[in-house]
Order: C-alpha cells, then structure tokens, then sequence
C-alpha cells in the first residue's frame, strides 16, 4: 500500500512534476484547443500567480500527506525489519518533498488518532527529523544494485536523499 500511494504522487502530472517543473522554465504545457488549457491552470503556476485555491498545489499537498500516512499506518501491523524500514524511507522522501515544496510537514506517531489534528515541523526541525529518520533506517535497507531491486527503497536512494538533505540545509535554515 505504501509503494502504491507513490504512483500517482510522483508519476501524475497533477502532483509533484505540476510544482516541481511547471514551475519553472523546465516545463511547459502546451495550450492548442479548449480542452489544453485547464482554464488557465498551468499558466497561473508557470507565471507564479497562484494563490492558496489553486488545485494542484492542494493536490500535491493531500497526496503527499496520503503517502506519510500510508507509511504510518504500516507500521501498526508488525512489519520486518526491511518492511519497517522501507515504510519509514518512504515516509521521510515525502517528508522531504513536503518540506522542500510547502516549508511544512505534518506529521503523526504510529497509531496515534488521526482526528486530531497532525503536529506539524518547519524548516531545520523537519530536516533534522528527516536525516535521523534516514540514518535510522540505512542498515535495515536491501544493499542491493538499484538496477536488481527496480521500483523499492535501497541503500542508494537513501544516501542519494541524504545527499539532497544536506545539500539543501542551507536553503531550509534561511527561507
């Protein structure tokens, strides 16, 4: 189930690729007939015109908080020490990208009630809790080539986000 809250997540063009490209001069969204254009969607974000209504950034924020809590809730059912560890990688890349894209990361214990409302982390805090939660969890993951072990969380890709973590400090530090 955690694996499968990332799809879309990290594979639509409504979530992450809608901030993290469209955003920028990386990608454009051609606009031809009615149907294209989203009544202006994809230009109020490549433009940085949009306010807190806007649809994919709320998307992206849900479908994020979708995949922390997918990880979450896993642990409740007694998981290998390589499950628990692949759930909580999971948990801390969308904790990353919550962090890098909204400067917030809610987030709650295992089993703990989900109608209260999620504490929340910013900025060094949310970094800080994301490193440890990697460096916890780096000697449970498979030590396998990525190339044998397509599609699941390694060794390699939690050095690669610690990699992304500390290059980055310095942008989360002084916003």
């Amino acid at each position: 189930g955690v694996y499968a809250s990332l799809e879309y997540t990290f594979t639509g063009y409504e979530e992450i690729f809608g901030l993290s490209d469209i955003t920028t001069d990386e990608a454009i969204v051609p606009t031809r007939g009615r149907d294209w254009d989203d009544n202006g969607a994809w230009r109020v974000l490549h433009q940085h015109k949009w306010d807190p209504n806007h649809y994919i950034i709320g998307k992206c924020f849900k479908s994020l908080g979708g995949v922390v809590f997918a990880a979450t809730d896993m642990l409740r059912y007694n998981p290998t020490a390589q499950q628990e560890a692949e759930a909580r990688f999971l948990r801390a890349w969308a904790m990353y990208w919550l962090l890098d894209m909204f400067d917030q990361v809610p987030y709650r214990d295992t089993g703990e009630n989900v109608i209260k409302p999620a504490r929340v982390r910013r900025g060094l805090e949310a970094l800080d809790s994301i490193i440890s939660e990697i460096n916890d969890v780096l000697p449970d993951l498979p030590d396998i080539p990525p190339f044998d072990n397509r599609g699941k969380a390694n060794k390699y890709a939690a050095n690669v986000l610690l990699m992304k973590c500390y290059l980055n400090k310095g942008v989360y530090i002084n916003r």
